[in-house]
């Protein structure tokens, strides 16, 4: 008898099990270039409270969209699982834990080292898509949402995690874990929907870009602050 996929699937932890295979083949010199980043603190309170918004953002908005269009969003209440919802939550959190050590705790830190958060973000995410391989069996258009929707997701992480100031790991596998939660609860994305994933690809490509706006305007408004106190102290 196998694991339930609802409850968690082995496959999550195939980044993880990279990871440990690079460090135990490479030899040492390899390993000193590779970044590996799994702070569990400092938890910074906004940065997941922002982060829960995103989520809620961006199924809102695929929500709306199917009203708008007039069709109805399929719910399916944690009741009528086959498994626990707490059960369901713990394993979705762990699974997810197994993903994230490999692609934002790894991956992404070592890559963004040599070619900058967007890029990296926008990498890893492209990886991220294609690595869940079923998707190709639903057709190309399904695949393409799915993977424009793991870029989406990877870019926010990206940017979050440039702002998080630590607990790399923990923010990774909340937004990773709260994300599939929505998707097993809301959406009909499982049954090979291309309406369902091509609009949570958009809802989730329009928030990329409004994090990446007000990140870029964070930032460019922190070297001003900085510059005008320098200039004060001449």
């Amino acid at each position: 008898m196998g694991v339930p996929e609802v409850v968690i699937q082995l496959t999550q932890f195939g980044p993880t099990l990279g990871l440990i295979t690079i460090l135990l083949l490479w030899k040492r010199e390899k390993r000193q270039a590779l970044t590996i980043d799994l702070r569990l603190w400092p938890v910074k309170p906004s940065t997941f409270i922002v982060a829960v918004m995103l989520i809620a953002g961006s199924f809102a908005v695929a929500w709306l969209w199917y009203v708008i269009t007039g069709h109805s969003v399929t719910y399916t209440s944690p009741s009528s699982l086959s498994h626990p919802f707490w059960l369901i939550v713990i394993a979705q959190f762990i699974g997810a834990a197994g993903e994230e050590i490999g692609w934002r705790c790894f991956l992404q830190p070592t890559l963004q080292k040599r070619m900058g958060v967007f890029p990296a973000s926008v990498t890893v995410g492209f990886l991220w898509g294609i690595w869940h391989v079923g998707i190709f069996a639903e057709g190309w258009v399904y695949a393409s949402f799915f993977v424009l929707f793991s870029i989406s997701l990877s870019v926010i992480l990206g940017e979050l995690l440039r702002e998080s100031g630590g607990a790399k790991l923990v923010l990774a596998t909340t937004y990773h874990t709260l994300t599939n939660l929505g998707l097993l609860l809301w959406f009909d994305e499982e049954d090979g929907s291309r309406l369902a994933m091509g609009t949570l690809a958009v809802s989730c490509a329009i928030a990329a870009v409004i994090v990446m706006a007000i990140g870029r305007r964070n930032r460019a408004s922190r070297r001003a602050t900085r510059g005008t106190v320098s200039f004060s102290n001449v």
